[in-house]
């Protein structure tokens, strides 16, 4: 009994502290340069999904230069047979980003590599320890916004 108890009292500490993961906001506009956004869909039955590159500035490039934000949603039947989720997609009034930091091309452009990988994964990782939502000009209208659930990868430097 003692155990099972120790056991669920390890579990529900994992599972709070994954909840907690900080949540970035980043205002995408393919408009500058170093941008491009791409949009591309998996099957007939999924919806559209979309890579967002952002350059990586440092002088010192190598390789792959652009970090990717990829918002990928595949088919119901992909999901049950693999696993996962649909990326989340929420469609919100602009004030509900009052009162949080939003990242735009300007951090891209005035923070070095090792510090941009570092807001955005673990550390002496690869792996992703935030929720990252990627909020497109082109999508807002009027005073709504929308934004989409994006998985960060880096560009190979060698």
């Amino acid at each position: 009994m003692r155990n099972i108890i120790i056991l669920l009292m390890g579990f529900t500490f994992f599972t709070n502290q994954a909840q907690k993961k900080d949540t970035i906001f980043i205002k995408f506009n393919d408009s500058f340069k170093g941008t491009k956004k791409e949009s591309y869909q998996f099957s007939p039955n999924s919806s559209i999904s979309f890579g967002y590159y952002i350059k990586q500035m440092e002088k010192e490039t190598y390789g792959d230069t652009h970090f990717l934000f990829s918002h990928a949603s595949r088919d119901e039947k992909t999901y049950k047979k693999f696993g996962g989720q649909h990326p989340a997609v929420l469609k919100k009034h602009k004030t509900f980003l009052k009162d949080k930091k939003v990242l735009d091309i300007s951090f891209f452009r005035t923070t070095p590599y090792l510090e941009v990988c570092k807001t955005f994964e673990e550390e002496d990782s690869w792996e992703q320890d935030v929720v990252i939502f990627m909020m497109d000009v082109d999508e807002m209208k009027n005073d709504s916004i929308v934004l989409r659930e994006v998985r960060f990868s880096r560009p190979v430097k060698e």
